[in-house]
């Protein structure tokens, strides 16, 4: 998957194979998930799978924006997915994580915020 999704969007729907994902939040790597998360429904079984948060929160360029990764999801089996966002008006992203920088400058639009959803691959990936 190599499109970003905007987290206000509702019933989106992706096609993942069984691997292991990184969920990225693009914009800014000044990041404050609060209660965000991301649920994936699988249209088959209805089976509900949860997104774990990043132990190594690594910040990259992805699609030319600044990105951080927040979540991680292994996916059991290939199949059809919705991706379900709980509580996406508590995800906050800043341009910048330096501490006089970002108290000086405010959140991204939350009605603007995407995140990427793309496979574990390497340390830091390369995404155009």
């Amino acid at each position: 998957m190599n499109r970003p999704i905007n987290i206000n969007s509702k019933e989106e729907e992706i096609i993942l194979a069984d691997k292991r994902y990184r969920i990225y939040a693009l914009g800014g790597w000044g990041i404050d998930v609060g209660n965000f998360s991301v649920l994936f429904k699988e249209q088959e079984t209805n089976e509900i799978i949860k997104c774990k948060k990043a132990t190594y929160p690594v910040q990259a360029i992805l699609h030319g924006k600044r990105a951080k990764r927040i979540l991680i999801v292994d996916i059991p089996r290939t199949s059809n997915y919705e991706v379900i966002f709980e509580h996406p008006e508590s995800l906050k992203v800043k341009r910048s994580n330096l501490f006089v920088s970002s108290f000086f400058s405010k959140p991204i639009a939350n009605e603007k915020i995407e995140i990427l959803i793309i496979e574990q691959l390497g340390f830091s990936p390369i995404v155009k």
